[in-house]
């Protein structure tokens, strides 16, 4: 091969961009020079002029990298890969008494480390030196007058290059501080041009762009866009100029592109462009890297909270403009301050974005979230283009603020919704009157025998009738609301999916209709046997979370986001009475899901409460169901994250004395195989382990609540050789479940006053 840079009058150029940037860094090459530009994995190639290479390095935003290349051969091998590199001829690019540094990337199979590719490169041009001056250049990382870059594919396809940018582009001089989560300078750039940016400015030249960042941080994204129009401050331009002490350098091409910088947009002094954020640092450092950049004067940064200023006054009367923002993720949820959900573990934006778009009509908008988040955002949206952020998947999503710009919620609520509005189609194929009828007559009731025994929440309906397969129940929050949770049997294969939808229709209607429930105020699920991690698994993100009363404390329900709602209401006279054996004593509470029971006794003066379950995100919710009734989790109340199996057998095995409990309340799920657990869990199976390992903790006097929920369920009859059991399954049932008595057991089990 040839030194392809020596003597062309054209150099054979590769831009490298980050990853998913390549189409967007194409377009900008595209427009900063006339050349043929060929789309890569990596980025982009190109045949360019000493000029039109300089003009990208000093002019491009989304570049990385840019690369000219030297030569390119087959080299898998270190003797091949130094007979290459010495086919150049180095006195072309650098003095003898020079300096230069080596970087690689890929591999081979005889070539697997990129130190000994760069030591091997490093020799084929000393050894030139030396063979032909008696001298030679020195390795030097910081100040080399030459920065060499080699690539390697798997099949040994070898490209060596050298660095016309000065390192990494991302790096534009202007921030000091990126912030909790900064956003690379050249990530922004790209995603501003994935936003339209460029191409709203140069629509709206006669009334000027608007751009608006509520989540700012330090700033990125508003100094980016003000730098698309300006372009970068001159010192800036001569900075990232790399490789200086190369030989092979046209100074003449490199003054003229530094003494011609792009030409600035027209109607810049009509820009509106807003950032804030919450933290006071960051805005600090937004401005102070604004004005680094040299475009301060183009924007204005002010500490905010963007649910309480969601719509700047600087911006009534702009009809288009961008609202664009890398949203708070990981770290930065601090930014959404009290505007959590209130699982605490996301922002509200379906309340944050109803008020974007009563401020924004016309507008676009753009915004990066993790990967996968997109399907939960509240916005319709047109495109989501998938990026890489410091090693994070993150993906852009963008659409524009409209009459169609609300997404119908995916989950149970807008399930009810859509079902709600085809009732009267569905009329045609199933009669309501049956199902009218029954909920009716049931509700009567129920609500007479819920006013006496101040129930919040139950159940008014259990697939009383065969055609209408679903159980209804109802929560009263403590603002006096009342939602119906609505939850659909899945139908045998055998029944005719259409007729199935619409029976589910006519129940959704008539909940409504007969039960006076407000709009919106009903859910839709489908109940099925939940397998492994299900039930620790959201199914939607529309957030309806409520706090309901029992028994004097106040307790979390989610009627949307889970399988479950947190509150299992057939256990509400079960945790009566854990709640009352556990008075002044210490409760043990297994597989404890929500840890209601765990409240519900210490609220009445259990004197310690340990809480043991799998879910990291039910530990959660019961954490914050202490806190909602003033009870703090530490010593006296444990939450323990652990495989309830494994729990109970270390302390079995133990040589040690366990702690033991006065009441135990154990209510396992019939089956489990979740990837967390060290085995499989089946309740009949494994019931007899259990028990043992309770009693085990159990104090001498002390009484273990063993409940669960198989239809069928048969207790070992050594257990009842063993120990006192008492089944509480029809004594503890309460009214609203008396149809469905088989579905679950509850035995009260002591030991022996013999044993």
């Amino acid at each position: 091969m040839t030194d392809l840079a020596s003597s062309a009058l054209s150099w054979p150029i590769t831009v490298v961009s980050a990853p998913d940037m390549q189409a967007p860094l194409a377009e900008e090459i595209r427009s900063l020079v006339d050349a043929k530009v060929s789309d890569r994995p990596f980025g982009v190639l190109l045949d360019a002029t000493p000029e039109q290479a300089y003009r990208i390095v000093c002019d491009s935003l989304i570049a990385g990298h840019v690369y000219l290349t030297l030569i390119t051969g087959q080299a898998a091998t270190a003797d091949e890969l130094y007979r290459l590199v010495q086919q150049i001829d180095w006195s072309k690019h650098l003095a003898a008494e020079g300096y230069f540094t080596i970087s690689a990337t890929g591999s081979t199979d005889a070539l697997r480390h990129t130190g000994f590719v760069a030591t091997r490169i490093k020799d084929a041009i000393v050894d030139q030196f030396r063979e032909r001056t008696g001298s030679r250049p020195t390795i030097d990382s910081e100040q080399p007058d030459i920065r060499l870059h080699c690539h390697l594919t798997a099949s040994g396809h070898t490209t060596l290059s050298l660095e016309l940018s000065n390192g990494s582009l991302h790096r534009r001089g202007y921030r000091t501080d990126g912030g909790l989560a900064p956003l690379r300078e050249t990530l922004a750039a790209g995603m501003l041009w994935r936003a339209r940016w460029p191409q709203l400015v140069a629509s709206e030249i006669d009334t000027g762009a608007a751009l608006f960042d509520p989540m700012c941080g330090s700033g990125t994204l508003l100094i980016e866009a003000a730098l698309r129009l300006t372009g970068l401050p001159q010192n800036l331009r001569v900075q990232r100029i790399g490789s200086t002490g190369w030989l092979g350098h046209r100074e003449q091409a490199q003054k003229q592109v530094l003494d011609n910088p792009p030409e600035r947009i027209e109607g810049i002094d009509k820009l509106t462009l807003i950032g804030q954020d919450i933290d006071i640092e960051q805005i600090t450092a937004a401005r102070a890297n604004a004005e680094r950049a040299g475009v301060d004067h183009l924007m204005v940064f002010r500490e905010a909270d963007a649910w309480k200023a969601p719509c700047p006054p600087e911006f009534e009367g702009k009809t288009r403009g961008l609202v664009v923002s890398n949203l708070p993720y990981g770290h930065r949820l601090d930014v959404a301050g009290d505007h959590m959900n209130d699982l605490g573990s996301e922002p509200n934006w379906t309340a944050l974005t109803d008020q974007w778009q009563r401020c924004f009509n016309g507008w676009y908008w753009a915004f990066l979230l993790p990967e996968g988040e997109g399907q939960n955002w509240p916005l319709r949206y047109e495109r989501v283009f998938p990026m890489d952020q410091s090693g994070i998947a993150i993906n852009m999503i963008r659409g524009s603020f409209d009459g169609k710009a609300r997404r119908e919620a995916p989950g149970p609520i807008g399930l009810a919704n859509r079902l709600c509005a085809a009732a009267e189609q569905a009329r045609a194929l199933v009669d309501a009157a049956p199902f009218a009828n029954r909920l009716q007559k049931n509700y009567r009731h129920l609500k007479k025998l819920a006013e006496r025994e101040d129930w919040c929440c139950f159940r008014v309906y259990d697939a009383d009738l065969p055609d209408f397969n679903c159980a209804i129940d109802l929560y009263r929050d403590e603002a006096g609301e009342t939602w119906a949770d609505i939850q659909e049997y899945r139908a045998p294969n055998k029944i005719d999916p259409q007729l199935a939808r619409a029976r589910l229709s006519i129940i959704v209607e008539q909940v409504i209709e007969n039960l006076g429930l407000a709009e919106n105020h009903s859910v839709v699920r489908q109940r099925k046997r939940q397998t492994g991690t299900e039930q620790y698994q959201k199914i939607t993100q529309e957030r309806l979370e409520r706090v309901v009363h029992e028994g004097g404390t106040r307790l979390w329900v989610n009627l949307t986001d889970y399988l479950d709602t947190g509150l299992f209401l057939d256990h509400r006279m079960v945790r009566n009475h854990v709640a009352e054996l556990s008075r002044g004593k210490k409760l043990l509470n297994l597989f404890c899901y929500t840890a209601t029971a765990s409240v519900r006794a210490a609220h009445q003066g259990a004197s310690r409460t340990v809480s043991i379950d799998l879910s990291n995100t039910y530990l959660d919710w019961a954490e914050r169901n202490f806190a909602l009734n003033n009870l703090k989790v530490g010593t006296e109340h444990s939450l323990i994250r652990a495989d309830v199996l494994d729990w109970l057998e270390q302390r079995s095995n133990t040589i040690y004395q366990p702690e033991r409990f006065d009441v135990i309340f154990c209510d396992p799920p019939t089956f489990s195989n979740s990837k967390a657990m060290q085995d499989t869990l089946d309740i009949q199976r494994d019931h007899e382990f259990i028990v043992h390992s309770c009693m085990h903790l159990l104090s001498d006097d002390g009484t273990l609540i063993f409940s669960n929920n198989l239809k069928g369920f048969t207790l070992s009859p050594k257990l009842l050789d063993e120990f006192n059991i008492n089944d509480l399954s029809r004594k503890t049932l309460p009214g609203d479940f008396a149809r469905t008595p088989n579905r679950r057991s509850v035995f009260e089990i002591r030991h022996r006053d013999d044993a």
